[in-house]
């Protein structure tokens, strides 16, 4: 970038704190503005919303035109819905929608405004540097424009998306997998085993391998001692090669190809260490990698594993002068280490376009050697949901009433999720589609792909708004993300606590006073219809499929209590284990309940499904809890306890307790101690491992008698 570019790009970023500054002074004024996407692809409309309502024939009296760049009237249709403005039947090229005082009638008490956007011809990489620069300079002015806008505060509250099918963990192996939604696809955890060795990354080392080849003696074999600038997140293995998934924070050297020079102060790389453990005893780095930016989600399909990661450039325009494009980092090849190149980067259509979502594609069969490619989007990002052959992002977006303050449109916010496709080919992934749908997902199990369809479940709305309140939705969309039919209109006023595709069907929880579950059908993508409904107290975080007639359902029982208004007040017990009758679909129910501890009582289960231990041929589910000792009439709790608990759980015996280790350490102080507290539990053979920050122990499958630990 020239010495020039780079001047304007630093002024540019001061200009936005400049401007963010007098935006939040100028909270008092009511001036119109407008939010508008800074790119669509041709054939597609453009959109534009705005933060007051507009006059009736703003468009018709000229008040809002779309002209080229040079002037000249556009050919294209303009429709205009209270806020919301779209435009149809723009050819590609660079246009200016320009925006008169009178477009806002007798409330405008400020001048004119001119919008600048692209309409591209298809999606491809960029052709230029130079052409990257301009989509962020663009977005650049639109945020610049929004910061002096604003009128206040305005909070926006959105699902983590932080990823179906019936799958559960894949059987037969003779040992532990991690819990994964989807048949064939590993998700990283933080304990992986292959039946003889264990590995597990905790704070304080960045690997602890154990041999746990001795039945009921686990030895710790090895340690890979971390350093504060990297940050363990997740592992993998596959055949020799154990994978660590982490943040890496401005490193200072020592790491094999390390970022130290790429990484600018404050930020961080997504980076990956493959590490050979033919000898587990002795693990030896063969390879580093990285992107500049945050870790989103990954994945494990067969010997390739996708890293899905994100980067918002203009951080560093503020604090440097730099290039806008991600960073990379590799120890095979210290040569590239620097800028992606600009045919790895697409734009992508839509508002969220002032950041990039990296997937990167290694093939760890390759070992030091793996081929490892990434492809930058600008503009997608989210929540992440992976299938054998495809990978969706949800974006979660807003449409103009967000933007419009209520008290001068009278009109609540409209959330929607904007959907994102990516052809999965080896390490070649492609851009294949994009969708939209009305409302936000809670998490990756929201999403699912069957039999070429995708299918989300969505909640809208605010739960607490009598004006809009939340309801729920189940959408089937094609293979081009074109909606094919639709459940909706699901529990008003409440909102999705949980979900799960199994094929045909979907299983939805929503909660506010009650847990329904809803049984939906979807053997007809077109024509998706609620089968049944249950209502019972308390809700479900969490399901999982006992086959296809039988769900687990783990979550927080509740009470209602008399409130101090008219109202009742909902408070939470114990944890809750439920299990469901799902044969007859038109009539779900609930054949077995089991509550643990007293109000306070939770497991990391119940937002992290891979904290699920199960044993399939035994029947047997175990979780991580922590104990706590509380009741509706008094808010105080007493934590009792942590450790974790193992149930039998079939449909012929119901919910039974098989083990229960729990220990007391901590309840003086009145919390957990994190360096005795049960992260995760495995088996392998007939000996069941739990996994803590220090130790590893044993207990016999047969009666869970304590056979050793690795402190021993």
């Amino acid at each position: 970038m020239q010495k020039g570019k780079k001047a304007a790009w630093f002024g540019l970023a001061v200009l936005l704190v400049v401007a963010g500054i007098a935006g939040i002074r100028a909270a008092d004024r009511q001036e119109p503005g407008v939010r508008a996407d800074a790119s669509v692809v041709s054939g597609e409309p453009w959109r534009a919303s705005f933060t007051a309502e507009l006059s009736e024939d703003a468009v018709e009296s000229g008040a809002l035109k779309v002209t080229d760049k040079d002037g000249n009237p556009a050919d294209g249709t303009m429709r205009l819905s209270g806020g919301l403005l779209e435009v149809d039947g723009l050819k590609p090229g660079r246009y200016l929608l320009h925006v008169s005082g009178a477009a806002f009638g007798k409330r405008a008490q400020g001048g004119g405004e001119t919008v600048s956007f692209t309409v591209r011809e298809g999606i491809a990489p960029v052709s230029s540097l130079e052409e990257l620069e301009e989509h962020f300079r663009l977005i650049a002015e639109h945020q610049k424009r929004e910061i002096e806008q604003e009128r206040g505060e305005v909070s926006i509250e959105t699902s983590a998306t932080s990823e179906d099918s019936a799958a559960g963990p894949d059987g037969g192996a003779g040992h532990s997998v991690t819990n994964n939604q989807v048949s064939g696809i590993d998700e990283g955890d933080i304990v992986k085993t292959d039946g003889d060795f264990l590995y597990a990354t905790t704070e304080g080392a960045l690997v602890k391998i154990y041999d746990i080849r001795n039945e009921g003696k686990p030895e710790l074999i090895a340690t890979v001692k971390g350093e504060d600038s990297f940050q363990p997140l997740e592992l993998y293995l596959s055949g020799n090669l154990l994978a660590v998934v982490g943040h890496q924070y401005q490193a200072t050297g020592g790491v094999i190809g390390g970022p130290a020079e790429i990484v600018p102060a404050d930020s961080s790389a997504v980076g990956v260490r493959l590490y050979n453990v033919e000898n587990p005893a002795n693990p030896t780095l063969a390879r580093e990698y990285g992107n500049e930016g945050w870790h989103v989600s990954s994945r494990l399909n067969g010997n390739i594993l996708y890293l899905v990661s994100s980067m918002t450039p203009i951080y560093r325009i503020m604090e440097q002068e730099g290039d806008v494009r991600p960073y990379q980092y590799d120890s095979a090849r210290l040569d590239t280490v620097g800028p992606m190149d600009t045919d790895s980067i697409t734009i992508l259509p839509g508002p969220a376009g002032d950041s990039y979502t990296l997937i990167t594609a290694i093939d760890l069969g390759g070992g030091a050697d793996a081929s490892i490619k990434t492809e930058g989007f600008v503009g997608s990002g989210g929540g992440v949901y992976m299938s054998q052959e495809n990978l969706y992002l949800a974006s979660a977006e807003h449409h103009a009433d967000l933007f419009a303050h209520e008290e001068t449109t009278g009109r609540p916010p409209e959330s929607y999720t904007k959907l994102f496709k990516y052809a999965l080919d080896g390490t070649k992934v492609t851009f294949t589609a994009t969708g939209e749908v009305r409302g936000t997902p809670l998490n990756q199990f929201s999403m699912d792909e069957y039999d070429g369809h995708f299918r989300i479940a969505v909640t809208d709305g605010n739960m607490w708004d009598e004006r809009r309140p939340s309801e729920s939705a189940v959408y089937v969309l094609d293979s081009e993300l074109k909606e094919t039919g639709s459940v909706t209109g699901l529990a008003k006023g409440e909102r999705i606590y949980s979900a799960r595709f199994m094929g045909e069907r979907a299983y939805v929880v929503t909660f506010r006073e009650t847990d329904p579950l809803f049984a939906i059908d979807l053997a007809d993508p077109a024509a998706p219809a609620v089968l049944g409904e249950l209502k019972i107290p308390g809700f479900s975080n969490y399901l999982h499929p006992i086959g296809d007639r039988y769900l687990i359902g783990f979550g927080q029982e509740t009470v209602t209590v008399k409130g101090e208004g008219p109202e009742p007040q909902i408070l939470t017990a114990g944890m809750k284990i439920s299990l469901f009758d799902v044969s007859d679909r038109a009539s779900p129910k609930e054949v077995d309940v089991e509550v643990i501890g007293g109000r306070g009582t939770y497991s990391e289960l119940q937002y992290d499904h891979k904290a699920l231990f199960e044993h399939q041929e035994g029947g047997l589910y175990g979780f991580p809890v922590d104990l706590y000792e509380g009741t509706a009439e008094s808010e105080e709790v007493r934590f009792s306890g942590s450790g974790a608990m193992i149930y039998e759980i079939t449909p012929e015996n119901g919910i039974r307790l098989q083990g229960k280790f729990i220990s007391e350490d901590g309840v003086d102080q009145g919390y957990p101690d994190y360096e005795q507290r049960i992260l995760r539990i495995v088996y392998a053979g007939d000996t069941v491992y739990t996994v803590s920050p220090d130790e590893v122990a044993a207990y016999s499958m047969d009666g869970f008698r304590p056979l050793g630990t690795s402190s021993d």
